[in-house]
């Protein structure tokens, strides 16, 4: 920041953090259960609500921040970024399961995913076609 004014540089470091970062969660279906990232909060602004939205065709949804009236509104444990055992997970059984039937995945199985930052809406985009199975991950490497 130069004079109160954001320089070039900075915005251009700002701008490559955001799309260098794992920008990650895991979908546990037995637990009807998503685990989203530090990363993925942190990039959003470290909001104090987030929201789980879902596109129509059901092939990807976003996680934005909201206000806490939102639907699928989800309050950040307070500490989540500075404590490092804490972790944000959300329960949806309906969300889960209606987000793994639809993208014919099991219920069963855990998954991981990776996102792509959207600075137009703010918001985390995770498409259900870049789903991985963990497990069959751990084989790949190997």
């Amino acid at each position: 920041m130069i004079n109160g004014k954001k320089s070039k540089g900075s915005e251009e470091c700002g701008k490559k953090a955001k799309n260098t970062v794992k920008l990650d969660v895991s979908i546990y279906g037995r637990e009807s259960m998503i685990n989203i990232g530090k990363d993925v909060l942190r990039v959003l602004g470290a909001p104090e609500n987030i929201c789980l939205k879902i596109n129509q065709g059901m092939d990807s949804f976003v996680v934005m921040p909201c206000e806490e009236k939102d639907a699928l509104s989800f309050r950040v444990p307070d500490d989540f970024m500075f404590n490092s055992g804490r972790q944000m997970k959300v329960t949806s059984r309906s969300f889960v399961t209606g987000l793994l039937a639809m993208n014919n995945l099991g219920t069963d199985c855990t998954y991981k995913i990776s996102g792509t930052y959207s600075e137009r809406n703010n918001a985390v985009i995770f498409n259900m076609s870049d789903v991985r199975r963990y497990g069959v991950m751990e084989a790949e490497r190997n």
